[in-house]
């Protein structure tokens, strides 16, 4: 995107970036916890994966109900939600997209089905801080690395090195994402660190900010023009205001990249290498604000609303083998999943295939088949054997009333003895 104030007399010509001499660099003290929180998360992220792991071994093996039996019923509930939780956190990894033979890349939406994401964290006014005389780097800061391959290869390509789809992935469609962002950290990082300047003076900073020229040096300094994409027929004819244009486009969008990729911490991210980039261009203006006894205290930044904090909550897509665990689990009730019969084998694929039934004991029943199901494998059959019992109305109805009523004479029972605590007390 090309804006007003960029002059024909400064293109090409790369931004001039005063730095004290002897200003530390900012991610040996501040940011270096940054980096280790990082480490941290990538850390935890591990280990969360190998927990699920366990517990996906653990819940959908076809010796559930063994496992309930163990374990018990409340302590299965809670493993069971724990995995879902799980599940909604872990995101699920991309393959790099492989190029054809003429020489474009496909970098199109993953074929798999969508995976229910966490959402992630959005850009807050409290995740951007003034810029201080300790936020001006003395060098280029790392760049930072774009969790999503799909995501960073699209941020360098043109539109005329896909295949030309429609969801084929560009930078161009990227850039527009990352131009947002782009000038909303700028406002934010602008408005709180220079709260007396007025907003006509305000926008002139942001301008020199966000300013092709600025993003296509910082572009180059990455070495962003040997990982660009660009068609055969217009990389060598192009003039350099229409390098300048594309570099600048390319900046746009690995910034969008960074935040799509990472939904938990990309913005933060994002905002911290931006900020530590523009504080080398406004290093003057920062010195002179850190200089200036008569600080504002702007209300801008202090004012809040009384507005409870609302939690969003997202939908989590049980198995049907959960499903019906929920339906009809309880103290007095178990589901068990057994062989029934011997395997056979499929007459076209000459694969095996099993059969499942599911068991039920409780509800005025004893090791009652309620449904069951065929597959290849033992765990799909099981899923399948689930269904049928789900599927079938009428049944269903007769368990669940009578749980229904099982679970209020539980609550009747609890009220009663809590009442009758706290009489003693």
């Amino acid at each position: 995107m090309v804006h007003a104030s960029d002059s024909e007399a400064n293109l090409g010509k790369p931004v001039k970036l005063e730095m004290p001499s002897k200003r530390p660099f900012p991610f040996e003290n501040d940011s270096g916890k940054e980096h280790k929180k990082r480490n941290i998360n990538s850390l935890s992220h591990k280990k969360i994966s190998k927990l699920l792991v366990a517990l996906e071994e653990l819940l959908a093996e076809d010796g559930v109900g063994e496992v309930e039996a163990l374990i018990g019923s409340p302590a299965y509930s809670r493993a069971t939600e724990l995995r879902s939780t799980l599940r909604d956190q872990v995101q699920s990894g991309l393959s790099l997209p492989s190029s054809s033979g003429s020489g474009d890349y496909n970098v199109g939406s993953s074929p798999q089905e969508p995976v229910n994401r966490n959402p992630g964290k959005i850009l807050t006014t409290l995740q951007i801080t003034p810029w201080t005389l300790s936020s001006i780097p003395s060098e280029l800061p790392p760049l930072p690395e774009v969790y999503d391959p799909t995501l960073e290869l699209a941020s360098f390509t043109h539109h005329g090195r896909t295949n030309g789809s429609v969801t084929d992935l560009s930078y161009e469609r990227l850039e527009w994402v990352g131009d947002a962002y782009i000038y909303t950290i700028s406002t934010l990082l602008i408005s709180q660190t220079f709260p007396a300047l007025l907003p006509g003076k305000c926008s002139q900073l942001r301008e020199r900010l966000v300013k092709n020229v600025t993003l296509a040096d910082f572009a180059r300094k990455y070495g962003f023009e040997k990982r660009a994409k660009l068609p055969e027929d217009t990389i060598h004819p192009m003039k350099e205001p229409e390098k300048i244009k594309a570099m600048g486009d390319i900046f746009e969008a690995y910034v969008a990249a960074i935040v799509l990729a990472d939904p938990e911490n990309g913005v933060s991210r994002a905002s911290e290498w931006l900020k530590s980039l523009w504080a080398m261009v406004l290093s003057k203006e920062i010195q002179q604000e850190e200089r200036n006894e008569d600080k504002l205290d702007s209300p801008l930044w202090r004012l809040r609303g009384n507005v409870d904090h609302v939690q969003t909550k997202t939908k989590t897509v049980l198995n049907p083998k959960e499903k019906l665990q929920m339906a009809l689990n309880s103290k007095v009730s178990k589901l068990t999943y057994k062989d029934i019969g011997t395997a056979k084998k499929d007459k076209n694929t000459k694969l095996a295939v099993f059969t499942v039934g599911v068991f039920l004991d409780g509800w005025g029943e004893v090791d009652k088949q309620i449904g069951f199901g065929s597959a290849n494998g033992k765990k799909e059959a099981g899923f399948k054997a689930a269904e049928m019992a789900l599927n079938n109305k009428k049944l269903m109805a007769k368990y669940s009333e009578k749980k229904k009523i099982y679970d209020a004479q539980q609550e009747r029972e609890r009220m009663a003895l809590q009442k009758q605590e706290e009489n003693c007390s």
